[in-house]
């Protein structure tokens, strides 16, 4: 059995030994909004309009990330999964021969505010961010949701160049800094955009730019209460347009089922961390450089309020979703 298939057979176990105690909901991170919005205070209810729930399905679109943040005392652990490109035919099987996984943890202390750290097989790259929603869309009021973002990846790799060159730490280095507006124009329909500066202490030539400026997109398209598509792009804008690397592309499908997520992608970019997919893809979407992956990711509640009983059905003392 490959490498990549035996990863594939410990996330479906995951998957399925984490499916005890659940009950059906429309979707589980609606749900998570609703526990939240439940516990504001009760003078900020009774003076600023509801806000608005379930802008996204969770906190990221498809590899980016969303205004979405896990409700207070959540932590989130996280096991994202891209196989190789399908058009590698059948000697490569479709890309299941090749796999890069990431298993990374989020954690918030307070509805707005969120940190994680993670590790990817993509170039052994320890990745870690914060990102705090200071902006919330209200049904009557506030048309918009807002956060901002900031992430920081280190290559892990032992050497970065061929020869005997010393490396240094800073070398490994890469940067994020992301502005995320959103809007969820109607039931079904929610936008994102996603203006957004990445920095490389180390580029490979020095026609390549440190800093790029990166304008992405995303939406949302729910058709019913079980189904939905996601989508988002993210086109490099100053960009040296002679090097190998190609604009990040991915389409997701999301399909809620008894409180169970399940997200599929398909994607060009086999990286996973922010600064890894939006600078360091090379596969072209448009020619068939696409990885089938999905994401599972398992929330826990690790506190409570003093005082506050546990409900018979809080979905974060036992949940799964993808």
């Amino acid at each position: 059995m490959s490498n990549s298939m035996k990863q594939l057979f410990i996330c479906c176990l995951t998957a399925l030994f984490g499916t005890s105690g659940l009950f059906a909901q429309e979707s589980m991170f609606d749900e998570l909004d609703q526990i939240a919005a439940a516990e504001q205070p009760k003078e900020d209810t009774a003076t600023k309009s509801p806000r608005v729930l379930g802008v996204f399905f969770g906190n990221r679109v498809i590899n980016g990330q969303s205004t979405e943040t896990l409700p207070k005392n959540t932590m989130e652990f996280i096991i994202g999964h891209r196989f190789g490109r399908v058009n590698g035919g059948f000697y490569e099987f479709w890309g299941l021969d090749a796999a890069s996984i990431r298993i990374g943890f989020e954690y918030s202390a307070t509805d707005w505010l969120a940190v994680s750290i993670g590790r990817s097989s993509y170039l052994k790259t320890w990745d870690g961010y914060v990102k705090a929603r200071f902006l919330s869309q209200r049904e009557n009021g506030m048309p918009i949701s807002a956060a901002v973002f900031l992430g920081a990846a280190m290559d892990g790799r032992k050497d970065l160049y061929p020869d005997d060159r010393p490396t240094f730490f800073s070398q490994r280095m890469s940067y994020t800094s992301q502005l995320l507006v959103s809007s969820k124009i109607t039931k079904w329909l929610s936008l994102q955009l996603m203006p957004t500066l990445t920095h490389y202490n180390l580029v490979e030539t020095r026609q390549d730019p440190n800093t790029v400026f990166i304008m992405g997109a995303a939406a949302r398209v729910k058709f019913t209460h079980n189904l939905g598509i996601s989508a988002e792009y993210y086109p490099m804008i100053n960009n040296n347009k002679d090097n190998d690397y190609k604009n990040a592309v991915a389409v997701g499908i999301d399909f809620s089922t008894g409180g169970h997520v399940f997200q599929f992608q398909l994607t060009n970019a086999q990286a996973m961390f922010d600064s890894g997919f939006m600078r360091q893809t090379t596969g072209n979407f448009w020619k068939g450089d696409i990885h089938l992956g999905f994401n599972i990711t398992r929330n826990f509640a690790v506190g409570h309020k003093k005082g506050q009983k546990k409900s018979k059905k809080d979905p974060n003392q036992e949940q799964t979703t993808w």
